[in-house]
Protein backbone atom coordinates (compact mmCIF):
# COMPACT_ATOMS: atom_id res chain seq x y z
CA UNK A 1 0.00 0.00 0.00
CA UNK A 2 2.74 2.48 0.88
CA UNK A 3 4.59 1.66 -2.23
CA UNK A 4 1.51 2.48 -4.12
CA UNK A 5 0.98 5.84 -2.55
CA UNK A 6 4.58 6.92 -3.03
CA UNK A 7 3.80 5.88 -7.05
CA UNK A 8 0.51 7.77 -6.57
CA UNK A 9 2.39 10.93 -5.41
CA UNK A 10 5.15 10.79 -7.73
CA UNK A 11 2.76 10.56 -10.55
CA UNK A 12 0.93 13.73 -9.96
CA UNK A 13 3.89 15.74 -8.92
CA UNK A 14 5.21 14.59 -12.84
CA UNK A 15 2.14 15.69 -14.11
CA UNK A 16 2.17 18.79 -12.23
CA UNK A 17 5.39 19.55 -13.48
CA UNK A 18 4.59 18.56 -17.03
CA UNK A 19 1.73 20.88 -17.06
CA UNK A 20 4.20 24.12 -15.86
CA UNK A 21 6.35 23.26 -18.44
CA UNK A 22 3.94 23.40 -21.44
CA UNK A 23 2.75 26.38 -20.15
CA UNK A 24 6.17 28.16 -20.05
CA UNK A 25 6.65 27.72 -23.28
CA UNK A 26 5.04 30.76 -23.83
CA UNK A 27 8.07 33.06 -24.37
CA UNK A 28 8.45 36.24 -23.03
CA UNK A 29 6.68 36.98 -19.52
CA UNK A 30 2.97 35.42 -20.31
CA UNK A 31 3.52 34.94 -23.89
CA UNK A 32 3.45 38.78 -24.58
CA UNK A 33 5.39 41.98 -25.52
CA UNK A 34 5.45 45.64 -25.12
CA UNK A 35 4.68 46.01 -29.11
CA UNK A 36 1.32 45.54 -30.80
CA UNK A 37 3.03 43.98 -34.22
CA UNK A 38 0.85 45.02 -37.50
CA UNK A 39 0.54 48.51 -35.90
CA UNK A 40 2.60 50.10 -38.78
CA UNK A 41 0.38 50.47 -41.73
CA UNK A 42 -0.05 52.58 -44.31
CA UNK A 43 0.99 55.39 -42.20
CA UNK A 44 4.33 54.33 -42.54
CA UNK A 45 4.56 55.87 -45.93
CA UNK A 46 1.70 59.18 -44.99
CA UNK A 47 3.35 62.43 -46.05
CA UNK A 48 4.66 64.02 -42.85
CA UNK A 49 5.44 67.86 -42.75
CA UNK A 50 6.00 69.89 -39.19
CA UNK A 51 2.32 69.90 -37.11
CA UNK A 52 0.07 67.82 -34.78
CA UNK A 53 -0.98 64.64 -36.05
CA UNK A 54 -4.09 62.25 -34.14
CA UNK A 55 -3.94 58.44 -34.46
CA UNK A 56 -6.37 55.70 -33.39
CA UNK A 57 -5.66 52.28 -33.95
CA UNK A 58 -8.11 49.59 -32.77
CA UNK A 59 -7.32 46.02 -32.48
CA UNK A 60 -9.07 42.99 -32.31
CA UNK A 61 -7.00 39.59 -31.96
CA UNK A 62 -8.27 36.34 -31.43
CA UNK A 63 -6.35 33.06 -31.20
CA UNK A 64 -6.97 29.78 -30.36
CA UNK A 65 -3.97 27.52 -30.03
CA UNK A 66 -0.64 27.72 -28.59
CA UNK A 67 2.30 27.08 -30.25
CA UNK A 68 5.33 25.34 -28.67
CA UNK A 69 8.93 24.96 -29.52
CA UNK A 70 8.53 22.58 -31.64
CA UNK A 71 5.95 24.61 -33.77
CA UNK A 72 3.07 22.31 -32.94
CA UNK A 73 -0.12 23.04 -30.15
CA UNK A 74 1.26 22.58 -26.50
CA UNK A 75 0.54 19.61 -24.67
CA UNK A 76 0.40 18.03 -21.29
CA UNK A 77 1.14 15.07 -20.20
CA UNK A 78 0.41 13.72 -23.86
CA UNK A 79 -3.17 15.69 -23.57
CA UNK A 80 -3.53 18.92 -25.55
CA UNK A 81 -4.31 21.93 -23.60
CA UNK A 82 -6.62 24.32 -25.70
CA UNK A 83 -5.55 27.96 -25.63
CA UNK A 84 -7.34 30.91 -26.25
CA UNK A 85 -6.71 34.44 -26.10
CA UNK A 86 -8.48 37.50 -27.29
CA UNK A 87 -6.99 41.29 -26.92
CA UNK A 88 -8.99 44.19 -27.88
CA UNK A 89 -7.07 47.63 -27.98
CA UNK A 90 -7.54 51.18 -28.88
CA UNK A 91 -4.03 52.36 -29.26
CA UNK A 92 -5.18 56.73 -29.31
CA UNK A 93 -1.35 58.90 -30.67
CA UNK A 94 -0.40 62.12 -30.19
CA UNK A 95 2.64 63.31 -32.84
CA UNK A 96 3.89 66.63 -33.14
CA UNK A 97 6.72 67.41 -35.70
CA UNK A 98 8.56 71.21 -35.57
CA UNK A 99 11.22 72.89 -38.10
CA UNK A 100 13.82 72.41 -35.56
CA UNK A 101 16.55 70.38 -37.44
CA UNK A 102 18.75 67.70 -35.94
CA UNK A 103 21.01 66.27 -38.12
CA UNK A 104 19.34 67.35 -41.27
CA UNK A 105 16.15 66.15 -39.87
CA UNK A 106 12.93 67.18 -38.27
CA UNK A 107 12.85 67.03 -34.50
CA UNK A 108 8.94 66.18 -32.95
CA UNK A 109 7.74 63.96 -30.24
CA UNK A 110 5.02 61.44 -30.53
CA UNK A 111 3.06 59.44 -27.12
CA UNK A 112 0.92 56.74 -26.63
CA UNK A 113 -1.25 55.72 -23.68
CA UNK A 114 -3.56 52.26 -24.31
CA UNK A 115 -7.29 51.19 -23.90
CA UNK A 116 -7.25 47.47 -23.48
CA UNK A 117 -9.14 44.09 -23.19
CA UNK A 118 -7.38 40.96 -22.48
CA UNK A 119 -8.77 37.70 -22.06
CA UNK A 120 -6.91 33.99 -21.96
CA UNK A 121 -7.85 31.27 -21.18
CA UNK A 122 -6.67 27.17 -20.65
CA UNK A 123 -8.10 24.09 -20.66
CA UNK A 124 -6.55 20.84 -20.87
CA UNK A 125 -8.27 17.40 -21.83
CA UNK A 126 -5.95 15.61 -18.90
CA UNK A 127 -7.87 13.49 -16.56
CA UNK A 128 -5.70 14.27 -13.73
CA UNK A 129 -7.65 17.13 -11.51
CA UNK A 130 -4.64 18.46 -10.47
CA UNK A 131 -3.31 19.27 -14.12
CA UNK A 132 -6.40 20.38 -14.68
CA UNK A 133 -6.64 22.86 -12.45
CA UNK A 134 -2.97 23.94 -12.45
CA UNK A 135 -4.09 25.12 -15.93
CA UNK A 136 -7.53 26.58 -14.94
CA UNK A 137 -5.36 28.59 -12.44
CA UNK A 138 -3.26 30.36 -15.67
CA UNK A 139 -6.98 31.73 -16.90
CA UNK A 140 -8.02 35.43 -16.14
CA UNK A 141 -9.63 38.57 -17.77
CA UNK A 142 -8.68 42.10 -17.47
CA UNK A 143 -9.84 45.31 -18.16
CA UNK A 144 -8.33 49.01 -18.24
CA UNK A 145 -5.71 51.51 -18.80
CA UNK A 146 -1.84 50.11 -20.62
CA UNK A 147 1.86 50.87 -20.27
CA UNK A 148 2.16 54.60 -21.99
CA UNK A 149 5.23 55.19 -24.04
CA UNK A 150 7.00 58.34 -25.17
CA UNK A 151 9.50 58.82 -27.65
CA UNK A 152 11.48 62.09 -29.26
CA UNK A 153 11.57 61.28 -33.39
CA UNK A 154 13.75 62.87 -35.95
CA UNK A 155 12.42 62.66 -39.56
CA UNK A 156 14.60 62.69 -42.83
CA UNK A 157 13.00 63.58 -46.42
CA UNK A 158 15.84 61.97 -48.10
CA UNK A 159 14.50 62.75 -51.35
CA UNK A 160 11.00 63.58 -53.12
CA UNK A 161 10.10 59.63 -52.47
CA UNK A 162 11.97 58.24 -49.99
CA UNK A 163 11.51 59.12 -46.15
CA UNK A 164 13.53 57.59 -43.11
CA UNK A 165 12.06 58.32 -39.19
CA UNK A 166 13.98 57.61 -35.91
CA UNK A 167 12.10 57.03 -32.55
CA UNK A 168 13.72 55.63 -29.84
CA UNK A 169 10.93 54.92 -27.95
CA UNK A 170 10.55 54.79 -23.76
CA UNK A 171 7.28 52.54 -22.38
CA UNK A 172 6.99 53.32 -18.89
CA UNK A 173 4.68 50.56 -16.31
CA UNK A 174 1.55 52.73 -16.06
CA UNK A 175 -0.85 50.13 -16.52
CA UNK A 176 -3.11 48.28 -14.43
CA UNK A 177 -1.15 45.01 -13.07
CA UNK A 178 -1.27 42.75 -10.02
CA UNK A 179 1.63 40.10 -10.29
CA UNK A 180 -0.60 38.01 -8.06
CA UNK A 181 -3.18 37.42 -11.47
CA UNK A 182 -2.10 36.11 -14.76
CA UNK A 183 -3.67 38.52 -17.06
CA UNK A 184 -3.35 42.15 -16.77
CA UNK A 185 -3.75 45.31 -19.03
CA UNK A 186 -0.70 46.97 -17.98
CA UNK A 187 2.49 44.18 -19.13
CA UNK A 188 4.32 44.18 -15.32
CA UNK A 189 6.59 46.49 -13.34
CA UNK A 190 9.29 47.23 -15.57
CA UNK A 191 10.42 49.20 -18.76
CA UNK A 192 11.25 48.91 -22.02
CA UNK A 193 13.35 50.76 -24.11
CA UNK A 194 12.47 50.80 -27.90
CA UNK A 195 14.19 52.43 -30.86
CA UNK A 196 12.97 52.13 -34.09
CA UNK A 197 14.23 53.07 -37.99
CA UNK A 198 10.84 53.35 -40.19
CA UNK A 199 11.69 53.55 -43.95
CA UNK A 200 9.00 54.59 -46.50
CA UNK A 201 9.35 54.75 -50.67
CA UNK A 202 6.33 56.80 -51.48
CA UNK A 203 6.49 55.48 -56.05
CA UNK A 204 4.15 56.72 -58.75
CA UNK A 205 1.95 53.76 -58.20
CA UNK A 206 2.90 51.64 -55.75
CA UNK A 207 4.50 52.50 -51.78
CA UNK A 208 6.80 50.55 -50.01
CA UNK A 209 6.84 50.82 -46.22
CA UNK A 210 9.32 49.14 -43.13
CA UNK A 211 9.70 49.56 -39.67
CA UNK A 212 12.08 47.77 -37.93
CA UNK A 213 11.92 47.47 -34.13
CA UNK A 214 14.18 46.09 -31.28
CA UNK A 215 13.18 45.93 -27.88
CA UNK A 216 15.03 45.92 -24.31
CA UNK A 217 13.68 45.47 -21.04
CA UNK A 218 14.44 45.81 -17.78
CA UNK A 219 13.46 42.56 -15.14
CA UNK A 220 10.08 42.58 -13.85
CA UNK A 221 10.08 43.97 -9.61
CA UNK A 222 7.27 42.39 -8.94
CA UNK A 223 7.70 38.88 -10.86
CA UNK A 224 11.94 38.46 -10.95
CA UNK A 225 11.14 37.96 -15.03
CA UNK A 226 13.01 39.17 -17.70
CA UNK A 227 11.97 39.04 -20.69
CA UNK A 228 14.53 38.72 -23.48
CA UNK A 229 14.80 41.23 -26.77
CA UNK A 230 13.03 41.18 -29.03
CA UNK A 231 12.50 42.13 -33.19
CA UNK A 232 10.09 43.39 -35.02
CA UNK A 233 9.62 43.95 -38.29
CA UNK A 234 6.07 45.60 -39.65
CA UNK A 235 5.74 45.88 -43.94
CA UNK A 236 3.52 47.02 -46.24
CA UNK A 237 3.16 47.34 -50.03
CA UNK A 238 0.37 49.38 -51.25
CA UNK A 239 -1.54 50.26 -54.49
CA UNK A 240 -3.71 53.44 -55.71
CA UNK A 241 -6.54 52.15 -57.42
CA UNK A 242 -8.21 55.42 -57.15
CA UNK A 243 -7.19 58.73 -56.40
CA UNK A 244 -8.32 58.13 -52.60
CA UNK A 245 -8.03 54.25 -52.60
CA UNK A 246 -4.62 51.91 -51.98
CA UNK A 247 -4.96 48.71 -51.36
CA UNK A 248 -2.59 45.96 -51.05
CA UNK A 249 -0.51 43.29 -48.63
CA UNK A 250 0.79 43.58 -44.92
CA UNK A 251 2.51 41.89 -42.51
CA UNK A 252 5.20 41.53 -39.91
CA UNK A 253 8.08 39.22 -38.18
CA UNK A 254 8.85 38.73 -34.73
CA UNK A 255 12.30 36.95 -33.61
CA UNK A 256 12.78 36.79 -29.91
CA UNK A 257 16.79 37.30 -30.07
CA UNK A 258 17.52 36.05 -26.72
CA UNK A 259 16.13 33.52 -24.03
CA UNK A 260 13.98 34.51 -21.18
CA UNK A 261 15.74 34.80 -17.47
CA UNK A 262 13.86 34.20 -13.70
CA UNK A 263 15.39 34.91 -10.92
CA UNK A 264 12.84 34.18 -7.60
CA UNK A 265 15.47 36.06 -5.36
CA UNK A 266 14.95 39.65 -7.18
CA UNK A 267 11.15 39.21 -7.35
CA UNK A 268 8.56 40.92 -4.74
CA UNK A 269 6.03 38.30 -5.02
CA UNK A 270 7.88 35.10 -6.30
CA UNK A 271 5.83 32.40 -8.22
CA UNK A 272 6.36 28.63 -7.26
CA UNK A 273 5.27 27.73 -10.72
CA UNK A 274 7.18 29.88 -13.12
CA UNK A 275 9.90 27.92 -14.88
CA UNK A 276 11.59 28.88 -17.66
CA UNK A 277 12.55 26.61 -20.62
CA UNK A 278 16.14 27.11 -21.50
CA UNK A 279 16.40 28.27 -24.96
CA UNK A 280 12.89 29.13 -25.65
CA UNK A 281 12.40 32.27 -27.92
CA UNK A 282 9.30 33.20 -29.62
CA UNK A 283 8.77 34.04 -33.26
CA UNK A 284 5.61 34.31 -35.83
CA UNK A 285 5.31 35.81 -39.32
CA UNK A 286 1.63 37.34 -40.35
CA UNK A 287 0.31 38.55 -43.54
CA UNK A 288 -2.48 39.61 -44.96
CA UNK A 289 -4.67 42.15 -47.02
CA UNK A 290 -5.29 45.96 -46.64
CA UNK A 291 -7.32 48.78 -47.92
CA UNK A 292 -7.01 52.43 -47.56
CA UNK A 293 -8.71 55.14 -47.57
CA UNK A 294 -7.71 58.54 -48.20
CA UNK A 295 -9.87 61.88 -47.96
CA UNK A 296 -8.97 64.90 -50.13
CA UNK A 297 -5.33 63.61 -50.60
CA UNK A 298 -4.46 63.98 -47.15
CA UNK A 299 -7.23 65.60 -44.70
CA UNK A 300 -7.44 62.26 -43.05
CA UNK A 301 -7.34 58.77 -43.79
CA UNK A 302 -9.01 55.43 -42.53
CA UNK A 303 -7.09 51.88 -43.11
CA UNK A 304 -8.27 48.19 -42.30
CA UNK A 305 -6.52 45.23 -42.51
CA UNK A 306 -6.92 41.88 -41.69
CA UNK A 307 -3.35 39.41 -40.34
CA UNK A 308 -3.03 35.98 -40.07
CA UNK A 309 -0.15 34.58 -38.25
CA UNK A 310 1.77 31.42 -39.10
CA UNK A 311 4.80 29.38 -38.33
CA UNK A 312 4.42 30.80 -34.31
CA UNK A 313 6.70 29.26 -32.11
CA UNK A 314 6.37 29.85 -27.88
CA UNK A 315 3.83 32.19 -28.40
CA UNK A 316 0.08 32.23 -29.38
CA UNK A 317 -0.84 31.92 -33.22
CA UNK A 318 -4.31 33.92 -34.26
CA UNK A 319 -5.36 36.72 -36.25
CA UNK A 320 -5.36 40.41 -35.67
CA UNK A 321 -8.01 42.80 -37.17
CA UNK A 322 -6.77 46.36 -37.35
CA UNK A 323 -9.34 49.58 -38.30
CA UNK A 324 -7.11 52.84 -38.23
CA UNK A 325 -8.39 56.24 -38.29
CA UNK A 326 -5.13 59.06 -39.40
CA UNK A 327 -5.44 62.68 -39.60
CA UNK A 328 -3.61 65.99 -39.29
CA UNK A 329 -4.49 68.35 -36.71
Amino acid sequence: MKSLRVRSVAAAAVAVALSAASLSALAAENGLQRYSPGVGGSDMTAPLVPGWYFQLPFVGYHASKAKGNDGKITTTAGSTVEAKATNMAFLPRLTYLSTDQFFGGNLGVTAMLPLVHRKAEFVSQSPSVVVQGLVAAQNGIDNGVGDAEISPIVHWELSDSQTVTLAPTVVIPTGDYKATQRVNAGYGNFYTFRPSVQYAFIGDGWDVGARAVLSFNTRNKDTGYLSGKIFNLDYQLMKFVSEDIRVGLQGYFVRQLSADNYDAGKAAFPNPRTTIVDGNKMSVNAAGPAVSWIKNGGEMMVEGKVLREYNARNRFEGTAFWLTLSKPL
